[in-house]
């Protein structure tokens, strides 16, 4: 399992005149932290909640600027764009893999549950059951591992 303590101690070891083999080796390091269950899970939930904010900021400064924007079609556009983002990280979350499980349940939490709350019902109104469904899962332990 990838030490999170670790993680940003990579970037301080690049510099100009850091020898190219120890810069691929610090490339091959980060490349395995993008794909390792905690960064996806954790793109996961920050992508869905800084969503929420953003969406809010830009809908007040949409109405303050311009009051006959049609603002559901900005929502409707940026809760696309995020949640599909979003499903991107989560799409090949495997409960069966030892790590993913144990970092779900390191993490698991009522934001973390939200988020996947918030999702499925994305999903839904898309009708788009399949995601709903691995979201769904995921969301069964999650609550597992907050009783």
């Amino acid at each position: 399992m990838i030490d999170p303590k670790k993680i940003f101690s990579l970037f301080d070891r690049v510099h100009e005149d850091t020898p190219l083999i120890e810069k691929a080796e610090i490339a091959e390091q980060l490349s395995k932290v993008k794909d390792s269950p905690a960064f996806k899970l954790g793109m996961f939930k920050k992508i869905i909640f800084n969503h929420l904010s953003f969406n809010d900021s830009l809908i007040n400064l949409i109405k303050r600027l311009d009051e006959d924007f049609d603002v559901d079609d900005v929502k409707n556009a940026s809760e696309y764009i995020v949640y599909t983002k979003a499903w991107e990280f989560i799409v090949d979350f495997d409960l069966k893999d030892t790590e993913s499980f144990s970092i779900l349940k390191k993490y698991s939490s009522q934001e973390l549950q939200a988020s996947f709350k918030l999702a499925i019902q994305f999903f839904q109104e898309k009708e788009e059951y399949e995601k709903c469904s691995h979201l769904h899962q995921i969301e069964k332990v999650i609550q597992f591992f907050l009783i």
